[in-house]
Formats: C-alpha cells, structure tokens, sequence
C-alpha cells in the first residue's frame, strides 16, 4: 500500500510512522518540514520513508507528482494558531489548517483515494449527555473544533464530488509517551517530577475520555486497511475526571505536593463530560481501546524521567 502522510513529525504521527513502515507499507511524509522528532528523521535518513518538502499552505506545484501514485491519504498535518484572540485564532485556523487541507486534496485529484483525516472530538462542543454518537451534532465550542468539523465537511464533499472513499477519526483526548504538548497529563507530570503542585483549572470535575497513543495507531491503521468510510469515535468509552487524572499521577510517581486549584470560569451547566460511544469503531474497524490509563501514565512518566534527565531517546516508545 502506497500512503501519503501528513504531520508524519508530530506526537501521533511519529508513532503512527513507526507502525506504517513496521507493517511494510510504502510511506511518503509531504510537508514544510520533517517535525521534531528523531525516529521519523532516522527514516528518512536511513531511506525507509520518503519526504517531500513543500510549503505549509501547500501551494507548491510540485506537491500532484508526490501524490498521483497514493492509494491513500492520512492526514494528521496541525499548524498551531499564533493569534490569541478568539476572532483572530479562528481567522488562523481556517487559513493554516482548512485552506491547506482544501489545497492537498485538489493536488491529489484523479484516481481513487482513500483519505483518513485526523479529526476530534472538540467538534462536539460541550455535549448535552454522554457518551458522544457520530450521528450526534457537531456544536464546536472552539476555534480549533470549528477548523476540525470545516475540515470534515471539505473532506466529504470533496470524495462525493470525486468518489473518493473518506473516513473521518474523531479521536478522544490522546496521551502517551512523547506528548509535550501543555495538556492536563504531561503538565501533572512535569510537575510532580520536579516537585511542584499540579496545577488543576477550577473544581477538576470535567470527565474527559483519555486514550493512549498506540491505541490511537491501531485505530488508524484498521481504518486504513479495511478501507474504511464514515465517521469513528476513536476512544475508550471511559471517562476520567480531571482531578482523578492528577491523583493519579502523584501516586504513580510518588509524590507528595498537594494539588492546586487554580480558578476558572464555572459552568453553568456542570461540569463538562466528553466520553465517547465506540461501538462504531469496534463492529466496522475491529477497534477496541486496550490500554488501561494507569498503564499508559506509566509509560509516559517513565519518558518524562528519561527527559528531564537529558537521556537520549526517540520522541516514542510504543506502537512500532
């Protein structure tokens, strides 16, 4: 199988990469840059994944030739927002990430296509009950939910217009090893290794459903070569409080700060709860979720130990 990767670089692409050229599939990386980590530089270093450097709105006329041969598309490729305004960062989104994705599609017009677009469950917004269907309404509550869910529909028009095959992954909130991103676990983390207090927003009541990365690899590649269509949750159907999610983590590494809350705007609502529905997933892509969130913050601390003591290693650890 010949695949064209996008954001091949990044936490969940390296590890992706790691899987793909594992499985013998033939991997061609296209974007402005190789991402930061080692083990998807070795690749291409070593021959074993081809990359192609383009500009990041993928506006370069040499990008068709890198794709006419591609049986599929994964595309995983983000380009944070530098704005912070919500206007502005929503006006960033749609031209870093929407306009892109747009441009690469047209690129690859002409034979059949399979396309895998990473997207998220930030497309839900701030659901009325759980756990999430796919055939729920998509009510983004950010400017990168509404970037995702843009994505989503230019995806799905476009394979209607040329019988393309789309299949769209709503993945849950992903973890593991190589995740540097400040998110509520490797921020826990970094802060119990180094002797300060988690830092928690408000009561620590919202329910997220955390999903480690070789979980997320596997849903991707049974997606891939089953040749998938339609919309995934990609998820454990398991939710987890954010204040569980940082006990958690001291006792896993032993340590003894107490938490702190840190306030933060309050909900009329409640508190949010973002638990997927992964029955789709399971009956059409043979997925089940099978790493338990004790397990998989294991492994990740034991990457943050390594880092913080400048021990050299890949930016990941599973999923090859």
């Amino acid at each position: 199988m010949r695949v064209v990767l996008t954001g091949g670089g990044g936490f969940i692409g390296s590890h992706l990469l790691a899987r793909l050229v594992g499985a013998g599939m033939d991997v061609t990386m296209v974007g402005p840059h190789a991402g930061k980590s080692r083990y998807t530089a070795s690749l291409i270093d070593a021959g074993d994944v081809r990359f192609v450097r383009c500009d990041g709105a993928f506006m370069w006329q040499g990008l068709r030739p890198a794709l006419e041969d591609a049986d599929a598309l994964v595309l995983l490729g983000y380009v944070m927002p530098a704005s912070s305004s919500p206007a502005e960062r929503l006006a960033d989104e749609l031209r870093r990430n929407v306009a892109p994705l747009v441009r690469l599609l047209h690129a690859a017009q002409g034979a059949p296509r399979h396309v895998i677009f990473a997207s998220s469950v930030s497309v839900y917004g701030a659901p009325a009950g759980v756990p999430l269907h796919e055939s729920d309404a998509a009510r983004p509550a950010t400017a990168y939910g509404v970037a995702k869910l843009a994505c989503e529909d230019a995806l799905r028009f476009v394979a209607a217009t040329w019988g393309w095959r789309s299949c769209i992954l709503r993945y849950a909130t992903g973890y593991g090893p190589g995740e540097t991103v400040p998110r509520a676990i490797p921020n826990f983390i970094r802060a119990a290794l180094t002797g300060q207090p988690p830092v928690v927003n408000g009561d620590g009541l919202d329910e997220h459903d955390y999903i480690h990365v070789a979980d997320i690899v596997e849903a991707t590649v049974a997606a891939l070569r089953c040749g998938a269509e339609g919309v995934f949750n990609v998820g454990t159907g398991i939710g987890t409080r954010t204040i569980d999610v940082a006990r958690l983590v001291l006792e896993l590494t032993g340590s003894s700060p107490e938490m702190v809350h840190r306030a933060a705007r309050v909900d009329p609502a409640g508190p949010i709860r973002i638990i997927c529905d992964t029955e789709a997933a399971r009956s059409q892509l043979g997925f089940v979720a099978r790493r338990a969130l004790a397990e998989g913050i294991t492994e990740e601390i034991g990457w943050f130990r390594a880092a913080l003591a400048g021990v050299a290693q890949p930016a990941f650890a599973v999923g090859a």
